[in-house]
Formats: C-alpha cells, sequence, structure tokens
C-alpha cells in the first residue's frame, strides 16, 4: 500500500463501520440514532452524567459539534440535559430510561463491530496498529 492512501484507507474504514452500524441499527428496529451517537452514549454509559464542555473533550470533538449531536438524541429521547445546579452556566447531558434500557443492545452492537474489525488479527498486530494510528493522530496536533 502507498503511504500517501492511509487517509483514504482510514476513510473507507470508517465508512463502512458506519454502515455496518447503521443495518445493525436497523435491522434491531432502533430509531433516532445514527453512528456518531455512539461515543456520546459510550461516555454517558461509562460516567453518568457528564457536562457539555467535558463529555466534548472525552470524545474529543468541537463543543459546538457536540451541542448538535446531544440535540439530536435529546429530541429522540435518549439524553436529557439540565443547568448544573452549582453553575447554571453548565449544562449536564445525562441518559435517560430509554438510553439505558437501549445500553445493553449499544454493547453488543460495539462488540459485533469490534469482532468484525479485527477478525483473526493477532492481538500483537492489534497493538501495533493502534500505536500507529495514535503515532498519525498525534502528528495531525
Amino acid at each position: 500500500m502507498h503511504s500517501a492512501t492511509v487517509i483514504d484507507a482510514i476513510s473507507r474504514i470508517r465508512e463502512k463501520a458506519d454502515a455496518f452500524l447503521v443495518a445493525e441499527l436497523s435491522r434491531r428496529g432502533v430509531t433516532g440514532l445514527v453512528p456518531s451517537h455512539g461515543s456520546i452514549l459510550a461516555a454517558l454509559y461509562r460516567y453518568g452524567p457528564l457536562p457539555m464542555g467535558r463529555l466534548a473533550r472525552l470524545i474529543r470533538r468541537k463543543k459546538n459539534t457536540v451541542t448538535t449531536l446531544v440535540r439530536k438524541l435529546e429530541a429522540a429521547g435518549y439524553v436529557a440535559c439540565r443547568k448544573d445546579p452549582a453553575d447554571s452556566r453548565v449544562t449536564l447531558v445525562a441518559p435517560t430510561a430509554t438510553a439505558e434500557a437501549f445500553r445493553k443492545e449499544f454493547e453488543a452492537i460495539s462488540r459485533l463491530l469490534l469482532d468484525r474489525v479485527w477478525g483473526a488479527m493477532p492481538e500483537a498486530e492489534r497493538r501495533a496498529l493502534m500505536a500507529g494510528l495514535e503515532t498519525l493522530e498525534a502528528n495531525l496536533d
């Protein structure tokens, strides 16, 4: 593979992963969610309610992008937003009962995707790939 195609390869992998997720959500009858919501739900499942700014930092996205995604999740009933009682300038994002009911399916879909992505790749190659991708990301900072 020519090194100049690395960005194209990453893009194609992302497109295929997103297509897999869309198909799996559809197959399960899940509505109101798209692949870009996954990192937000994962963070909320892991940490519970979060300030919008911290959520953006955790998932490494711009705050305005996260705000847009959160509004869509809120409209679909997966998150609730409220002002932080300690600081009214801060918006807290929390998973709703709908999100909690979806948690097991979320985890199952995530496992299916990872199993598909990694396939039979040996652990040493997985670690090497992740190290390389982290270097690529750091090079762009």
